[in-house]
This record gives C-alpha cells, sequence and structure tokens, in this order.
C-alpha cells in the first residue's frame, strides 16, 4: 500500500476521538500472518466518536475473529518511527476487520455465528467513513497515551488507506474476496486457550506442538 501525506480528515471528528477497552489477543498462524480472536468476556472494543455513532445507530464496533498482518505497511518504511505494522495496533484490527466483513457482507453465513451482529453494522460502513474510522481510533489510541502524538505518520497512513489503491481493494467482488477464518482454525485457538497451552512456556529443547496456536501478543485496554 503506497503511503500518502496530501490529505487531511474533518478535525471535529479527532476532537471526539472515541476510546478503546477490552482486550487485544493475536494468534500467529504462519509467516507474517495471524489470527485476531476477540478474548472471551471481554473482546476488544471500539467506543464511536458521537457523530459516527449517531450515523451508524450504535455507540461501539467490536471486531470478530479474523485473519490479519496487522497494518499493511510497505516493508521500505517499516523502520521509520510510526510506521511498524503494529505500532497501531488496535486501529489495524478495526480496520481490517471492517474490510474483511465488507468483503462477506453477502456470505455473512460463513463467518462465525457469534460475529454475525456486527458484521450487519459493517453494512452501514463505506469506504469514506472506513478510512475516517482508521483516523479517529489512532486519535483514539494517542489520547488514550497508548501511543506517542506525531504528525507525519497517521496523516501518510490516512492518505493511504484513502487511497486509489485501498479503494479498489474494497471494491474487489465480494465473493472472490471473502476468506473467513475456517472454523478449524478457530476450534484449535479456542482449544488452545481451553488447555492453556497458547500461554505456556516451553522448557529448554521442547519443540512446539506442530499447527499448535501460539498467542503472540495480549494487551488490555
Amino acid at each position: 500500500m503506497a503511503l500518502a501525506a496530501c490529505v487531511s480528515i474533518d478535525e471535529t471528528l479527532l476532537s471526539d476521538p472515541g476510546r478503546f477497552s477490552g482486550q487485544l489477543m493475536v494468534f500467529w498462524d504462519g509467516e507474517d500472518k495471524f489470527v485476531y480472536y476477540p478474548a472471551p468476556g471481554d473482546p476488544l472494543k471500539y467506543t464511536l466518536p458521537a457523530a459516527i455513532a449517531k450515523q451508524l445507530k450504535t455507540d461501539s464496533l467490536t471486531p470478530g475473529i479474523i485473519f490479519t498482518d496487522g497494518g499493511s505497511i510497505p516493508r521500505a518504511v517499516r523502520g521509520v518511527v510510526g510506521f511498524s505494522p503494529w505500532g497501531y495496533g488496535p486501529t489495524y484490527i478495526l480496520h481490517d476487520w471492517i474490510f474483511a466483513t465488507h468483503h462477506c457482507i453477502d456470505q455473512l453465513e460463513d463467518l462465525d455465528p457469534r460475529d454475525r451482529p456486527q458484521a450487519e453494522l459493517v453494512r452501514k460502513i463505506d469506504f469514506p467513513l472506513s478510512a475516517d474510522l482508521l483516523a479517529t481510533s489512532i486519535a483514539a489510541l494517542i489520547a488514550q497515551e497508548k501511543v506517542p502524538k506525531r504528525d507525519f505518520a497517521p496523516k501518510a497512513i490516512y492518505g493511504a488507506v484513502e487511497s486509489v489503491v485501498a479503494r479498489n481493494i474494497w471494491d474487489a467482488p465480494v465473493t472472490k474476496s471473502c476468506k473467513p477464518v475456517p472454523a478449524a482454525k478457530v476450534a484449535e485457538i479456542e482449544q488452545a486457550l481451553a488447555s492453556k497451552t497458547a500461554f505456556r512456556t516451553l522448557r529448554a529443547g521442547e519443540a512446539p506442538t506442530p499447527g499448535a496456536p501460539v498467542l503472540v501478543y495480549q494487551q488490555q485496554f
């Protein structure tokens, strides 16, 4: 995804950016491939800015289980401050959920049944609003002092998700772009959580169970 900074968002939205709460829980599923799993009883939730809440007729968005790679940041700039693929982790999970669900909007029966009520809310989100939600949720992380305030990176990332390239991805045929997490993978993660193997530290010389989900990131908001 190309980065661009010559864009701006309605500053009134940023004055009331909303806030994140709950837990961010991410499992490794292969090279540059991860699964976000909503923490049981305390999933990641984004309380919306008042203006967007009024527009969507809901107070919050709660992402469901999805494949993710964090932010789609070009490798060439990942070493630049503010451009880590996980620097704005909760925002990228929210944005990935919106995009992934948009592409499954006509196939909601393929999603985990627990996620379908939240998926229905994505029907009300158009492409410009998806970009605005990325901007406001980054502002929320700054307001909650989870990340430092920076001038360039948020604007450049917003420019990328509002770009023609991003629009073309949004407009891709939904029947070909719907890639929900398979039920078998969900079951593996839930089994690992139930048996606590996802949290276990391996002993010296002990090999991990092949194919077993590995919890690589967990943070409370």
